[in-house]
Parts: structure tokens; C-alpha cells; sequence
């Protein structure tokens, strides 16, 4: 019998034993694993389908994804997620207390946010985001961010403002970032080489760390620029040499309509890279799954979720050698 049949007889005879919790995070191991060429996914799907009422929102969020990575939307879960998701995450919505630390309050928003860019990613990279489903997602995600504006007692329970450091007290370096747009709730900033967009956490010692450049050219109302939960602010990154536009929700509300728009693919990166030596004609496109499951980096292996990156060689350059004349 082959070794991946067990956990699928072992299933089926403890599915109904199971928690939907249970069900939903087997379900996405299952896919983590890639364990596509046997019934075991399937029968996580339809332990769990059997059982949607009694999810919270990390069930349908866990489950959605495996079923996404693991290119397989046909399940029949999608369809019955479908019918119980808006209501389920309306449900769930976090209740802003005033008796909690505001670190705490952060925690669990954070958290619940998190799971609403599961689901609307799984839903967009399967083709199932129709309109309807679009708009309550997207409204959830952007009345929570509103919430946490309005609530100008958890700012006051948020504690000091940390301060960046200035220029000349960083490294002398001979560029610093540079704000080119500033709207309502989000910023574009364009990060020279050397500073670390730092939203996984400050992985060099440099001390550039762009966060500490947003803070000290926002206003100090600007909450989420302080917030490591919240990775302050950024939804993406780029290599400490690298330079580029980096998007940024400089309130609550704008980076969750960031968020939105990242997880639904309404956001097209472009880099240009500079290469020694001839690209190949045929490198037209990458297709390698990205593992960002684990905190603080994000990296090409098989497990992870799908990705793709379209490649054109621009223009070609020839290096021409003068050497010296010797009379």
C-alpha cells in the first residue's frame, strides 16, 4: 500500500471525529506537502464541506489556500465557502475594546485581516472572486482598517512614538529614500540601495531601515508606520541593494485597500535587471512556487504557493576593450 494512502484511510475513519479546525489545517498541510496524487486532499475537502457551519474564519482561510496552492479549485468547498464566507468573517469582525492593551487589540485585528487576504487570494487565483463576493470582501477589509482610524482612544493607549534617526546619523550613505507621492492613507517612497525595507523584521545591521525614514517624515498619527504586526505599513519588499517604488499604507484604511488590491493582483511589479553575459531567447517566463509561510523571509521551494514572472530581454549592450597605446 502506498505510504500516502494511510493518512487517507486514517482520515476517512476519523473525519467525523474531527474538528473543522482539524479538517482545515490537514487540508492545507496536505497541499504544503504537495500530496496531490492520492485521495487525501480530496477527503480532507469533503470532511470539511460536511461540516462549514461549525468553522471560524481560519477554517475556510486555511482550507481555501491549500486547495489554491495545490492548483486544485474544483473541489466542491470552494462553492460551499462561498455561501457562508461573508457571513462568517461579518460574524468574526474584531470588537474594538477599550479595556484591552492596545497591543493586544492590534494582535487579533491584525490576525483577522490576515485571514480575509487568504481568502480573497484563494478566491482570485482560482477564478472565483466574482463581483458580488469582490465587494464584501473588499468592504469588510476596509471598514476594519476605518475602524481602527476612528478609534482615537487605542492610539492614545499605543504608547510613545519611536524616532528615526536622522540622515547623518545613520551611515553616509550617499542617498536617502525619497518620497514621490504622499495621497490620503498611502505613500510611494523610492528606496535607494542600501536600506532594508524592513517589514519581515531588520535582518541587517545597518541601521536603514526604511520604516524608521517613513516614521520620522509622517505624522505621528499615523499608527500603522509604527507596528510590526501591521509590518508598518509595507506589502512588499525588495533586496537591500536593489532600488525601487515601495507601495505603503500610511493609515489603517489604506493599507488594507493595498492589501486588497496585492491579493487580487491589481498590482503589476516590474523590475530591470542588469546581466552579464546573453539572456537566452527562450526565457520568456518563470513559473516557481514562493514558500512565505515562515515569518521573516520569503524564498523559491517547492512547497510553496504558485508564482509567475514574465521576462523580455530589453536591450543588449557590447562592452568594448581600449587598451592602452605603448610607443
Amino acid at each position: 500500500m502506498p505510504a500516502l494512502e494511510i493518512p487517507h484511510l486514517q482520515m476517512q475513519a476519523l473525519r467525523h471525529e474531527m474538528q473543522a479546525q482539524n479538517l482545515s489545517n490537514t487540508a492545507r498541510r496536505l497541499a504544503t506537502l504537495r500530496v496531490l496524487d492520492c485521495a487525501s486532499p480530496a477527503a480532507a475537502c469533503e470532511a470539511a464541506g460536511e461540516v462549514l457551519l461549525e468553522f471560524d474564519l481560519q477554517g475556510p482561510a486555511n482550507s481555501l489556500r491549500a486547495l489554491a496552492s495545490s492548483l486544485c479549485p474544483h473541489f466542491p468547498l470552494f462553492s460551499g465557502i462561498r455561501r457562508i464566507v461573508v457571513r462568517t468573517a461579518t460574524a468574526e469582525s474584531p470588537v474594538l475594546d477599550r479595556g484591552c492593551r492596545a497591543a493586544d487589540t492590534y494582535y487579533e485585528v491584525a490576525r483577522y485581516s490576515n485571514h480575509l487576504c487568504q481568502l480573497v487570494w484563494s478566491f482570485s487565483f482560482a477564478g472565483k472572486l466574482d463581483r458580488s463576493l469582490a465587494h464584501d470582501l473588499r468592504g469588510l477589509m476596509l471598514q476594519t482598517g476605518r475602524c481602527l482610524d476612528e478609534d482615537r482612544a487605542l492610539g492614545a493607549r499605543q504608547g510613545g512614538i519611536v524616532t528615526a534617526p536622522s540622515f547623518a546619523e545613520s551611515q553616509a550613505w550617499t542617498q536617502e529614500p525619497e518620497l514621490l507621492l504622499k495621497l490620503r492613507g498611502i505613500s510611494v517612497v523610492l528606496k535607494p540601495p542600501g536600506w532594508e525595507v524592513d517589514a519581515k523584521g531588520q535582518l541587517s545591521s545597518s541601521g536603514l531601515y526604511l520604516s524608521r525614514f517613513m516614521q520620522r517624515e509622517h505624522d505621528p498619527c499615523s499608527r500603522v508606520l509604527l507596528l510590526p504586526v501591521f509590518e508598518y505599513g509595507f506589502i512588499h519588499r525588495l533586496d537591500v541593494p536593489s532600488s525601487g517604488l515601495i507601495l505603503t499604507g500610511t493609515n489603517f484604511e489604506g493599507y488594507s485597500l493595498l492589501q486588497w488590491q496585492m491579493h487580487t493582483y491589481s498590482i503589476c511589479r516590474e523590475y530591470s535587471v542588469l546581466l552579464c553575459g546573453l539572456a537566452p531567447a527562450d526565457l520568456t517566463d518563470v513559473n516557481v512556487s514562493i514558500n512565505d509561510f515562515l515569518p521573516m523571509r520569503s524564498f523559491v521551494d517547492e512547497n510553496g504557493r504558485p508564482a509567475e514572472t514574465h521576462l523580455k530581454a530589453a536591450f543588449h549592450v557590447q562592452r568594448r576593450l581600449h587598451l592602452p597605446r605603448h610607443r
